[in-house]
C-alpha cells in the first residue's frame, strides 16, 4: 500500500493535468466561438453595405427618373398653355362653346340635390 502523501501527490497531479487539459478545451471551444462569431459579423456587415449600396442606387435612379418626368410635365404645361392661348386668340367663341359643354356635362354627372319637404 502507498503511503498517504505519495497517494495524494499522485492524486493532485491528476487533477491538475484535467485541469490543464480543461482548460486548453475551453479555450479552444472560445477561440473557435470568437472566430464564428467574428465571421457572422463580417458576413452581415457585407451584406448591410451591399443592401445600403443598392437602396442608394436605387434612390438616386428614382430621383433621376422623378426629375425627367417633371421637365417632360413642365414642357407639356407650356406647349398646351400656349395652344389653349393660341384657340383662345383665334376662335374664342369655340372656346367658350367648348367651356360651356364641359360644364353641362359636369353638372348632369352630379346627383341632384333633395328637396326640402315642408
Amino acid at each position: 500500500m502507498k503511503p498517504l502523501s505519495e497517494a495524494a501527490r499522485e492524486t493532485t497531479a491528476k487533477v491538475s493535468e484535467v485541469a490543464q487539459k480543461t482548460a486548453e478545451n475551453a479555450k479552444a471551444t472560445a477561440g473557435a466561438a470568437k472566430a464564428r462569431l467574428q465571421d457572422g459579423y463580417d458576413r452581415a456587415r457585407t451584406a448591410t453595405s451591399d443592401l445600403a449600396a443598392k437602396g442608394k442606387e436605387q434612390a438616386d435612379a428614382a430621383r433621376e427618373a422623378a426629375g425627367q418626368a417633371y421637365e417632360k410635365g413642365k414642357v407639356r404645361a407650356k406647349r398646351a398653355n400656349s395652344k389653349l392661348k393660341e384657340v383662345a386668340e383665334e376662335q374664342p367663341l369655340a372656346l367658350v362653346a367648348g367651356a360651356v359643354a364641359i360644364g353641362a356635362l359636369i353638372g348632369s354627372l352630379l346627383p341632384k340635390g333633395r328637396k326640402d319637404e315642408d
